[in-house]
């Protein structure tokens, strides 16, 4: 953990203005309940207002409009951004120096170029693993696969042969890129395998959570695109393309040769059937399946997935039908009554 910085430096970081007494020291970051004088928090909901009024914190971070009376505040324009921003000034990354441990396997003709392979790691033969990457315990290179520049693969996590990442791709522990796709044809008796001969690519600043899994394609390539982040077990089948900047949060799956567009976001236990497109910025709420393409920038919940204000309407609507039904059946009898006097008179 690095520190302790001023003030003043935090502000600077984060790109806030400070409002309140300079020159104070912060050794960390810490929630509003368990922060003290030496701490920096920070507020991003308002329901936490009251939390923040009664914290110990020296600094909090503070977005435009908030008022905290004469407390030492760094303002800025999102103060969850912010906070991870101090956080990684707080917790930097430091890769291992460069070193083969004497207990990894590194075949002969593999090209390993200044990069840091811990004991049990397997690096396969034609395999390439590019300067300042970081190959942990157990972690598995397949044959011909290619990891760029400052990667991490932490331990057990397995990239299969010919598969491609990028600089900057953290795989967590028993993440696995480029398994088997599920890819199956119906025969008389048992389901008959299709081979899986395609590959995986994962561009650069993709982070794929723990065990979580990127199918490779049948034939031809299952992308995970520039800085997506994939939650802990997650599941992208064979010949999707997963957009630039989305998020798969845990549970969630997208179906083989489905496209997501940039800065998707999938909620947890979303799913995204097969052969479907999803544009630009479209939401997809918690445990919804989505079933047709949807245009950029939609908001979908259910199941199957509708406009999710249409599904808010039906949520709040679910709830009256049971009081619904016992008043239509008090109409239909009340009806039937009045037929009934009606033949009579």
């Amino acid at each position: 953990m690095a520190g302790p910085f001023s003030v003043e430096a935090l502000a600077q970081h984060v790109k806030g203005e400070i409002c309140g007494q300079v020159g104070r020291q912060l050794e960390g970051v810490c929630s509003l309940q368990v922060a003290g004088p030496s701490h920096l928090s920070f507020l991003s909901n308002r329901r936490y207002l009251a939390a923040a009024r009664a914290s110990q914190a020296g600094a909090i971070l503070v977005g435009p409009g908030v008022d905290l009376g004469d407390r030492l505040v760094i303002r800025c324009e999102d103060p969850y951004l912010a906070f991870a921003q101090a956080m990684t000034l707080f917790h930097p990354y430091e890769a291992p120096q460069p070193r083969v441990d004497p207990h990894a396997f590194v075949a002969p003709d593999a090209d390993v170029q200044g990069a840091a392979i811990e004991a049990f790691a397997w690096i396969g033969p034609g395999a390439k693993v590019g300067p300042g990457s970081w190959i942990e315990a157990g972690a598995v290179v397949g044959a011909g696969a290619v990891i760029g520049s400052d990667c991490r693969l932490m331990p057990h996590s397995v990239v299969m042969a010919d598969c491609t990442l990028g600089d900057r791709v953290w795989l967590n522990p028993g993440a696995v890129v480029g398994a088997e796709g599920f890819g199956f044809a119906r025969g008389p008796q048992v389901p008959e395998k299709i081979p899986q001969a395609g590959t995986v690519v994962i561009e650069d600043d993709v982070e794929v959570g723990a065990n979580s899994c990127v199918d490779r394609a049948a034939m031809e390539t299952t992308w995970v695109r520039r800085g997506a982040k994939l939650d802990n077990l997650v599941q992208v089948g064979h010949a999707a393309d997963i957009g630039p900047a989305t998020c798969m949060v845990a549970y969630s799956g997208v179906a083989g040769s489905s496209k997501l567009g940039a800065s998707v976001t999938l909620a947890a236990k979303a799913a995204v059937l097969g052969h479907l497109e999803l544009g630009d910025g479209v939401t997809v709420g918690v445990a919804s399946a989505v079933s047709s393409d949807q245009p950029a920038g939609a908001r979908v919940t259910g199941v199957p997935a509708i406009d999710h204000r249409t599904w808010l309407r039906a949520a709040t609507g679910f709830s009256e039908l049971p009081d619904l039904i016992k008043r239509m059946r008090a109409l239909e009898a009340r009806v039937a009554e009045l037929e009934e006097d009606g033949r009579d008179a």
